[in-house]
């Protein structure tokens, strides 16, 4: 296997201290129940919005030295009160982190969890669809909402008690009703697990006066003007934007 043809494991940084001790210290952990189960070369990481202007992004990657399984609070000896303190972790050892020659951008506010990627497209890729070669299906309906003069908002946020609840990939107001275009990758909308939160995220809408339809990829690619028929249906129901 060539160089640019080596796995690169991507995982998710949610905290700053955790990335310090990438930076300083050199390791990384996953839990035991996420481990992959393939062999990486390097460990790129995606931070979280908790990293506000360099946030929601890959910025770094490190070399893989080695893994070792170890508890969580062995790991860190300073949070033995977690919840998770007693459950097992990997810890990679890594090389020094190397800034990626691209920040590469999660614009469409991909859910991102622990996935593999090739060394080529980290350092080719500018956004997390190029990253993992996805078909870019919410720029298709945004671009295709744009034609037929359709206001839609992206990435718009259902807030709870001042917190983020849900986040819509777009939503249309009417004068009856409100609308949530929802753009299904079915290699992860397809899962169980991802299958009962659509479920229950939908019905939770639901009762609050939301109208959903979710389009598959195939569908967005294959029959984009169908999915905007279906949607110009569903506005002139609802009285017009």
């Amino acid at each position: 296997m060539g160089q640019k043809e080596k796995l690169v494991l991507v995982g998710v940084v949610k905290r700053k201290k955790d990335l310090e001790m990438a930076r300083k210290e050199h390791w990384y952990r996953i839990p035991l129940k996420h481990a992959p189960k393939r062999k990486a070369k390097y460990l790129a990481l995606y931070q979280t919005r908790a990293f506000a202007k360099e946030g929601k992004a890959i910025n770094y990657y490190a070399s893989i030295k080695g893994s070792s399984l170890h508890k969580r609070k062995e790991l860190l000896p300073d949070e033995e009160n977690h919840p998770r303190s007693e459950d097992y972790y990997y810890k990679f050892n890594l090389g020094s982190l190397r800034a990626t020659p691209y920040r590469i951008e999660n614009r469409y506010g991909r859910r991102i969890g622990f996935a593999f990627t090739t060394f080529k497209e980290l350092l080719g890729s500018k956004e997390i669809s190029e990253l993992f070669n996805i078909v870019p299906i919410e720029e298709i309906i945004r671009q295709a909402l744009k034609n037929c003069q359709i206001r839609a908002i992206g990435g718009y946020s259902i807030m709870e008690n001042k917190r983020l609840r849900y986040r819509l990939d777009f939503a249309i107001f009417c004068q009856k009703g409100k609308i949530n275009i929802e753009c299904d990758d079915l290699r992860w909308h397809s899962q169980p697990k991802q299958r009962q939160k659509d479920k229950k995220r939908d019905r939770w809408l639901k009762k609050r006066g939301w109208t959903i339809f979710r389009f598959s990829t195939e569908e967005i690619k294959n029959n984009t003007a169908k999915c905007i028929k279906i949607l110009k249906q569903a506005i002139q129901n609802l009285g017009g934007i």
